[in-house]
């Protein structure tokens, strides 16, 4: 367990630190004023991880409580003939955190942590996410 969450909470210190020291250069060259950074700026696209690691480090948590938990808890109610319902309710709580996870980080053309490469040849433009191929010599 530990080993899951101390890189996820390092992540998350190390974002929130260069928010901090960003946001303190900034207003420090503003004369002090706070402003909200732009959309397309570094500073929103580092807010925009940090959301997406907090996020994730909550599920995380949810998923270790869930499962060394509340499943045990649960599993001392049952009787011996229902002792299969632990089990069903660990494996349920599996594919829940890994569908949301796999939402949450599925692959988007504008995903700052797997961009798209784009190779262009003479005529031939390539997207290397999946196998499509834009023009005139598109190839298998």
């Amino acid at each position: 367990c530990c080993a899951v969450l101390v890189p996820i909470v390092w992540s998350v210190n190390a974002l929130e630190k260069s928010i901090e020291q960003n946001s303190e250069s900034k207003a420090a060259e503003a004369g002090g004023a706070k402003a909200t950074p732009p959309p397309d700026s570094e500073d929103a696209k580092t807010l925009e991880k940090l959301k997406l690691f907090r996020s994730f480090y909550l599920l995380v948590v949810a998923y270790v409580y869930f499962t060394r938990i509340i499943v045990y808890l649960f599993a001392t109610m049952l009787d011996y003939h229902h002792t299969w319902l632990r089990y069903a309710v660990t494996e349920l709580g599996t594919l829940t955190f890994y569908v949301v996870v796999g939402i949450k980080f599925r692959p988007v053309a504008d995903n700052q942590y797997a961009p798209v490469r784009v190779k262009e040849d003479d005529a031939t433009t390539e997207v290397e996410m999946g196998k499509m191929r834009v023009g005139k010599q598109a190839k298998d």
